[in-house]
C-alpha cells in the first residue's frame, strides 16, 4: 500500500475571530500534513498579520499568499489548492475545527482505494460560539440510504446530477483531479464542481463519521439550512406557495441550471476517457434544462405545457435531474 503525502489549503478573509482555533486543529492531527497553504483575500481585520506570526512558529511547512486585489471565493480557493504540494489536498474554511483524526481517517481511504478520487465525511454542527447544535451535516442534508448506495457503488454522479452532497470543508481529493477541474467556473460552488469532476474520473467515498466541527453563523459564505428536515406539511406548503409567487424566480433558476449544465458538459466533453453512461447523463441533463427553459421563454398553451412536462416526467428526467421533482414539475406546468 502506497503512503500518500497530505496537504491543507486554507482560504481566509477577515477570519480572525475563529482562525486560530482552525489552524491549531490542523497542526494537531494524529497524522500530520506535510504542507499548508493559506491564501488570504486581502483581509483587513488583522488576519494577515496573525498568519505571518503563526507561520514562523508552525511545525509544518507553510506557504502564505496575500491577494491584492481580492480574487473572490472561488478563484482564491483554486489558487490555494493548486499551490499545495501533496498527493491529497484537504480544503479548509477559516472558522471550523478539525477533529484530531481527520487526516488519518481520510488518507487511509485513499491509500486503500486507488480508484477513489474524493472523500467527504459527516460533520458535527456548532454555532458561532462553538456550542454543539445536536445534529450533523449529513442529517440536515437529509442524505438518503439510496444516495449512500449510489455513492458506494461508484455512481455518485447520479446523485450529483440532482443535488450536491459534498461540503468542501469536510472533504479531501487527489490533486490530480485539478487537471480536469481547473479552471473552476463561477457558476457552481467549488465543492460541487470538484464532486462532479471526481465522480467523472473515478469513485467518491462517503464516510459517515464526523471529521470536523462545522461552524454555522451569520458570516458563513456557504452553509447548511438547519431545521429544514423538520418542516411539517403546512410549512412545506407555505414555502412552496411563496416560491410560486416569487416574480421571475422560476426563469432565473432555470437559466442558472442551464448555464451549469452547459459548462459541465463542455468540460466533460474535453476528457476522452469518461464512461459512456456518464456522458449520456450529462447530455440528457443538458437537453432537459434546455427544454425547461423553452417552456419559460416560449410559453405554450396550458395543455401543451402540461403534456411537455408529463412527457419529461414519464422519461424520468425530473426524477434524475431535479432535487425536488414534484414541486419543480408543478411549477413548470404553472409557469411560476
Amino acid at each position: 500500500m502506497t503512503s500518500l503525502t497530505c496537504g491543507a489549503a486554507v482560504i481566509t478573509f477577515n477570519g480572525m475571530k475563529h482562525l486560530p482555533q482552525q489552524l491549531d486543529s490542523i497542526v494537531a492531527q494524529t497524522r500530520a500534513v506535510q504542507h499548508i497553504v493559506v491564501s488570504d483575500d486581502n483581509s483587513t481585520d488583522g488576519t494577515w498579520e496573525y498568519l505571518e506570526h503563526w507561520a514562523k512558529q508552525s511545525p509544518v511547512r507553510v506557504t502564505l499568499v496575500r491577494n491584492q486585489p481580492q480574487l473572490g471565493l472561488i478563484a482564491n480557493f483554486e489558487q490555494a489548492v493548486s499551490m499545495v504540494e501533496a498527493d491529497v489536498v484537504f480544503s479548509s474554511d477559516q472558522d471550523d475545527v478539525w477533529l484530531p483524526n481527520k487526516v488519518e481517517l481520510i488518507a487511509a481511504v485513499f491509500e486503500r482505494h486507488p480508484d477513489v478520487q474524493l472523500v467527504h465525511t459527516d460533520a458535527d454542527l456548532i454555532d458561532g460560539t462553538g456550542r454543539e447544535l445536536g445534529t450533523t451535516l449529513l442529517t440536515e442534508l437529509m442524505v438518503s440510504d439510496r444516495e449512500r448506495v449510489a455513492v458506494r457503488e461508484g455512481k455518485a454522479y447520479e446523485v450529483y446530477f440532482r443535488r450536491n452532497l459534498v461540503t468542501g470543508a469536510a472533504a479531501a481529493f487527489r490533486k490530480t483531479i485539478l487537471e480536469l477541474a481547473c479552471p473552476i467556473p463561477k457558476v457552481l460552488y467549488h465543492d460541487a464542481w470538484l464532486a462532479f469532476m471526481a465522480s467523472a474520473v473515478g469513485k467518491v467515498h462517503l464516510l459517515d463519521a464526523p471529521t470536523i466541527r462545522y461552524r454555522l453563523h451569520g458570516s458563513n459564505t456557504v452553509g447548511v439550512e438547519i431545521g429544514k428536515r423538520k418542516q411539517n406539511m403546512i410549512n412545506k406548503a407555505r414555502s412552496f406557495y411563496w416560491a410560486l409567487n416569487g416574480k421571475n424566480e422560476l426563469a432565473k433558476n432555470i437559466d442558472h441550471a442551464l448555464t451549469r449544465r452547459m459548462v459541465l458538459y463542455e468540460r466533460l466533453s474535453s476528457h476522452s476517457e469518461l464512461s459512456s453512461h456518464y456522458m449520456a447523463m450529462a447530455s440528457e441533463a443538458l437537453q432537459f434544462a434546455r427544454q425547461r427553459q423553452a417552456l419559460v421563454t416560449k410559453p405554450h398553451n396550458p395543455v401543451g405545457r402540461t403534456i411537455a412536462v408529463l412527457r419529461n416526467a414519464a422519461r424520468g428526467h425530473y426524477r434524475k435531474y431535479s432535487a425536488a421533482p414534484w414541486s419543480e414539475s408543478l411549477r413548470d406546468i404553472l409557469n411560476r
